[in-house]
This record gives structure tokens, C-alpha cells and sequence, in this order.
């Protein structure tokens, strides 16, 4: 096993290597964690991912159950039905092997195991909630173990649920208020490349770009410290550079930076803010749960740009030079332009969707999207004040 090993600056124990998942078993050994809840879904079953896993725990002693029933866009029947299956197998861990979905599944699960309540009750909705915290109690430990680069929920403080009754997706989510604090997160991230490289090249490119959208948002919103943006600015340039590699297969170095990309990105999640981007994509996801998240990003991600460009140039001329446009000479308007130029190739050199007309969206609905955009956490820390014409005109260039 070959792995850097580190403690973040928050309280996740992250190790980045070849083979690392397999370490599973003694790490809870350790712990005395002794009836996991192996948290995936079917996709992860039948590609093997869990194989490597289930004979690491196997080989501790460690007995285990499995839920498999997540889904993408994960839901509040998904995180209530894994909670039940863990409390009558009396599980005291979890593992959350897969996506962005999975993890997110893993960490509702976690926090309903020892708080009280339905998972709506943490919706967070403003940066208010975030500072006073509605998580009391220690969530259920929890392993995270991602299969795809593009979330970095494996070690973000995040997760996003679907209210099915509303068709929204809610930011639940909190850091630790004060040291040795309660936090909605991994206390383990195992991140392994190894198990990325079997993913089909649409889910590639679309996770990708979503790593890619983080970076993005984070490095310009108007909340985000300038202690991130040297990692943002990473993050940059190294997806252009590695993605269209991964997405055409065949190159387990480009499936390493990509994970690696997306990991610093999840990192950068818990200092900064996103904005209009998620908003959007993510009021999209609520109405239509069979969009991937990251063809939804791709989608919105060029009109937002063209948006917000008007009010911070500067920021969207770092873009550009962060992925390698030739910015001396130019205005800082004229790198923006040459930024947003620069994404839609990348969106094109990937496939992904250039508008949401392609994902199937009727176009009656981009007001209602738009109004339930201006109801997401996001909003609030895009770097123009955009209420909700300013999205449905955002949206309809989108279409």
C-alpha cells in the first residue's frame, strides 16, 4: 500500500495512495469499530469496486451489512432507509464507498444515527445556520471512500438531499464550531485512484467538469478568503490539462491528478462559497433527478460566467491564466471573455451538454427553476447579487 497519510486542518484523517481502500479493515480495527454499514450502490457492486474492501474487512474479522439502494441525486427516502437498516443491524460505523451520492447518503445516515429528527430538520439555508450550528451531538463515524473524481465530498462538510415533496435539493452541512466539536463529515477519507478508473467516460466528464465548477465558483465568490485561491487556481488548470486524458481513457495518470484535483477542490469547499452556478444546477436537479449534477453544471456554467464577468473581471482574468490563456496585454475584461471562450471548448472537448435544451428541460420551467434557485444557500455568495429575473435571464441563455 502506498499512500501520504496528513490531517487537514479539520479533523478528517485523509489518505491519498495505490491500494489505500484496501486498509479499510485495520483502520477500524483500530478504532474498535466492529459492524460497519457499508454504504454504495449497485453500479459499485458490479463493476468489483468493493471487492478489494470486503476482503480487507473480512480479513480484520470485521462483520459487515451493505445498503446498496443510492441513487444519483440521493433523496430523504434513501438517507431514512439506510438509517433504519444501520440502527436494526446495530451498526456502529459507517463506509461510504462511491460517488458524490453515496457519500452524501453515508454522512445523512451518519448524523440521523445519533440526532434527532427527519434530515430536513439541517437544512442550512443561510451562512447564519452554518455559525450556529444545528448538528448537537457527534455523527456516527464515518469512512469515505470516493470512485469518482469530482464531488470532494469525501472531505467537504456538505451534503445535498432531495425534499422529494419539493423537488429541492437542501444544503445540509456543518464544520466543527470549536475543537473536538460535532461536524457533518468523514473522520476517515481513504482516496484511491485505483478506483476511479473504471468509470465510463460520460460519468468521466461530468464529475470532472463538476470538480472543475467547485474550483471555479470558490475562486471567485464573493466570500472566499484569498488564502484558497492558490489551491483554486491548481485546480484550474490541472482539469483542463488531465480531463479530456480521462475521459478518453487508458491513462491511470490522469485519473490520479483528476482525484487529486477534485480532493483539493472539496478542501477548498469547507474555506469558500460557491454561487449561481450550483444554485441553478442545483434547483434543475430537484425537478429533473435523472440530469447528472455535472452535466447540469456544464450546462449553466458559461451564462453564469458571462453574468458575473460584468462585475468582477479580475477574478474571471485569473481564470483564464489559470488555465493557460495568454492574459499580458489584455484588459481583465478581455480575459474574462477568453476564460469563458476557454471553458466552453473544454465543455465541448469532453462532450457535455452546451445548453439545457440537450438535457431535456422544458422551457416553462426555467421560471419556476430560477425562483427556486434564489432559495438555495449558493446564492447568497455568488459574487453579483442576482435575484430572480437575473436568474431566469441567466437561464434562458443557458437554454
Amino acid at each position: 500500500m502506498r499512500s501520504d497519510a496528513y490531517t487537514l486542518s479539520f479533523p478528517v484523517w485523509v489518505e491519498f495512495g495505490t491500494d489505500v481502500s484496501e486498509g479499510v479493515g485495520p483502520i477500524l480495527d483500530s478504532k474498535g469499530w466492529q459492524r460497519p454499514m457499508v454504504v454504495t450502490d449497485p453500479g459499485i457492486i458490479d463493476a468489483g469496486l468493493l471487492d478489494g474492501i470486503e476482503r480487507s474487512l473480512e480479513s480484520a474479522g470485521i462483520e459487515y451489512v451493505v445498503y446498496d439502494g443510492v441513487e444519483p441525486n440521493p433523496t430523504t427516502a434513501m438517507v431514512e432507509e439506510a438509517t433504519e437498516l444501520l440502527e436494526a443491524e446495530g451498526c456502529d460505523a459507517i463506509v461510504a464507498v462511491g460517488g458524490g451520492s453515496v457519500l452524501d447518503v453515508g454522512k445523512g445516515a451518519s448524523l440521523l444515527a445519533t440526532n434527532p429528527g427527519s434530515i430536513s430538520d439541517y437544512e442550512v439555508t443561510s451562512g447564519q445556520e452554518v455559525c450556529a450550528g444545528p448538528i448537537d451531538r457527534h455523527t456516527l463515524p464515518l469512512i469515505t471512500i470516493p470512485t469518482t473524481a469530482g464531488t470532494g465530498s469525501e472531505v467537504d462538510y456538505w451534503a445535498v438531499i432531495t425534499d422529494e415533496d419539493r423537488e429541492f435539493k437542501m444544503a445540509i452541512g456543518q464544520p466543527p464550531l470549536s475543537p473536538g466539536g460535532p461536524y457533518l463529515g468523514a473522520e476517515v477519507a481513504l482516496v484511491d485512484p485505483a478506483l476511479t478508473a473504471s468509470l465510463p467516460p460520460r460519468q468521466t466528464a461530468a464529475t470532472g467538469f463538476d470538480a472543475f465548477s467547485h474550483a471555479l465558483e470558490i475562486h471567485v465568490s464573493a466570500v472566499s478568503p484569498p488564502i484558497v485561491r492558490p489551491f483554486t487556481r491548481h485546480v484550474l488548470g490541472l482539469v483542463p490539462e488531465y480531463l479530456p486524458q480521462a475521459y478518453e481513457g487508458g491513462d491511470p495518470e490522469a485519473r490520479k491528478r483528476m482525484l487529486f484535483g477534485s480532493h483539493v477542490a472539496g478542501i477548498c469547499e469547507n474555506l469558500g462559497g460557491f454561487g449561481a452556478i450550483h444554485s441553478l444546477a442545483e434547483a434543475t436537479g430537484g425537478m429533473y433527478p435523472e440530469i447528472p449534477h455535472g452535466e447540469a453544471i456544464a450546462a449553466y456554467t458559461p451564462s453564469v460566467m458571462e453574468y458575473n464577468s460584468q462585475a468582477v473581471p479580475e477574478r474571471y482574468a485569473e481564470v483564464a491564466a489559470a488555465m493557460g490563456v495568454e492574459v499580458s496585454g489584455r484588459t481583465d475584461e478581455a480575459a474574462a471573455r477568453e476564460a469563458i471562450t476557454a471553458v466552453e471548448r473544454l465543455i465541448e472537448r469532453v462532450d457535455l451538454p452546451s445548453g439545457l435544451r440537450e438535457l431535456g428541460v422544458a422551457e416553462d420551467d426555467l421560471p419556476v427553476i430560477a425562483r427556486k434557485a434564489t432559495e438555495t444557500i449558493e446564492i447568497h455568495d455568488n459574487p453579483r447579487a442576482a435575484d430572480g429575473e437575473d436568474l431566469l435571464e441567466i437561464a434562458r441563455n443557458a437554454y
